[in-house]
């Protein structure tokens, strides 16, 4: 539910006009009839003083981080020594396949910078350091970041980065050996006061739940949820959930470089960082319309309803799916009766999975008098 922004100051532009008026007529000693050009005038002054109110209201709420944007929010959050996420950049695993005659003459170096496209072009890979290949060695994986932040570069699959842009001649061919993730756009104004909100946690030294949410959250700017849980004595398991699902290996990696720094973990924890698990489920719905209801209306309805709140569950973790609420939702206008056929029971969510709805189906069993 989202937080209804507050009204400083109230200012009702009948009250101001009926107050304005009154004033007026004091000062000149006469009633104004609804044609005179004070009338205008009075109108005019009402219209301004409505703007400044609007203006000095939404002003007020620039200063309140759950309501504040860009640039004023950066400056909110710099006050509690946050800041906001820059791009982060795409990576993968590339293989060189190397010529079984590149170590004639003592070892080959890939130098740093190389640089490997996909097969469309769009994203271009640069290798971070220098690559040193003893001469028995005819394959070599090499980690490789775009040279480009954001998340365009995500989701190639395995073979899509396929084309050496700088030439070896020992080089025959490469290829990613897993799917480019990592990279992600700028942190948006919601995940900023989402940190915000947890940023006092920060300054924990006992390991909180809210200080490695914190952290974790701060790694990198794809991360939308965090579930921090202790199965056992000293151990911190930290799942991330980002837009697609499942984070990759890349976000994994910088969480717990992150929540595993000295100034952040306490001695005695061990931290782990795992990808959450998906949990698939299906929506069919039977609904009985009132007679002389529009079906295709309804249907467009419950359809658009149901799937807001199928997105709304998968963008979180341990969130349960419960029939009753499945249908509410269907429980609109003209909805005479609604018979949730699946899922059959309600759907339990672990804190280390995430609900992915596949198929929704809304369908019309009958109409009924009421």
């Amino acid at each position: 539910m989202e937080t209804e922004i507050p009204v400083f100051v109230e200012r009702d532009p009948d009250t101001i006009m009926a107050e304005c008026t009154a004033k007026l007529e004091e000062l000149l000693e006469r009633t104004l009839q609804p044609a005179q050009v004070e009338q205008l005038m009075l109108q005019f002054i009402v219209y301004r003083e409505v703007l400044l109110v609007n203006r000095f209201n939404a002003g007020m709420s620039q200063m309140l981080y759950q309501f504040s944007k860009a640039p004023v929010l950066d400056y909110i959050a710099a006050l509690v020594a946050v800041e906001r996420l820059p791009p982060a950049t795409a990576g993968c695993t590339i293989k060189f396949s190397l010529d079984d005659e590149h170590g004639e003459y003592g070892p080959t170096i890939i130098p740093a910078g190389t640089r490997v496209a996909t097969s469309d072009g769009a994203v271009i890979f640069s290798v971070p350091d220098d690559i040193i290949i003893e001469s028995d060695v005819l394959e070599v994986e090499v980690d490789v970041e775009a040279e480009e932040a954001g998340k365009s570069g995500n989701g190639y699959q395995p073979g899509m980065v396929n084309k050496i842009l700088d030439p070896l001649a020992f080089v025959l061919t490469v290829e990613n050996i897993n799917t480019t993730g990592g990279g992600s756009d700028e942190e948006t104004d919601e995940q900023l006061r989402e940190r915000i909100r947890l940023s006092p946690s920060q300054y924990s030294t006992a390991g909180s739940r809210a200080s490695y949410e914190y952290h974790a959250r701060s790694a990198n700017p794809t991360i939308i949820d965090i579930s921090v849980t202790s199965p056992t004595p000293g151990t911190v398991v930290i799942v991330p959930l980002i837009e697609t699902g499942a984070p990759p290996e890349e976000v994994l990696a910088d969480i717990e470089n992150v929540c595993s720094a000295e100034n952040v973990r306490p001695l005695t924890d061990t931290v782990e960082v795992k990808s959450p698990m998906e949990k698939e489920y299906e929506i069919v719905v039977w609904l009985t319309l009132y007679e002389g209801a529009d079906a295709v209306t309804v249907k467009a309805a419950v359809l658009a309803s149901l799937t807001k709140f199928a997105e709304e569950k998968r963008r979180k973790l341990g969130k349960d799916i419960i029939r009753s609420h499945i249908a509410q939702l269907c429980r609109i206008a003209d909805v005479y009766d609604v018979a949730v056929n699946t899922p059959a029971e309600n759907i339990i969510v672990n804190a280390d999975e995430f609900s992915n709805c596949t198929k929704i189906e809304v369908n019309i069993m009958g109409y009924n008098n009421g």
